[in-house]
């Protein structure tokens, strides 16, 4: 089996490889985003957000985690996420203003 970083490292040139990491992983970032979100439209766009920050990144991938993209993909995740409810407050701020 290829490992994630063996995948990672095509995808610099392929798609199909991160294709097939997308298809490792998207339900275990969808559900993490539904688990925070409690909304399958927001944890939809979460996770495509998640993997095209991904898929933007994919050249600085280093393998720290022994061939796994989990806790990669799980940071930037959480990044997308953070980002989601910090734009959050501000339009809800923007509009009692």
């Amino acid at each position: 089996m290829t490992t994630d970083a063996e995948l990672i490292r095509a995808a610099r040139s392929d798609a199909r490889a991160f294709r097939e990491l997308y298809d490792r992983y998207s339900d275990r970032i969808y559900r993490f985003h539904l688990g925070r979100s409690r909304s399958a439209d927001a944890a939809h766009d979460l996770t495509a957000e998640t993997f095209a920050q991904a898929w933007l990144g994919r050249l600085r991938f280093e393998d720290q985690a022994g061939g796994s993209a989990g806790p990669w993909l799980f940071a930037i995740a959480r990044h997308v996420l953070s980002a989601s409810v910090r734009r959050g407050r501000l339009e809800r701020a923007a509009c009692t203003r």
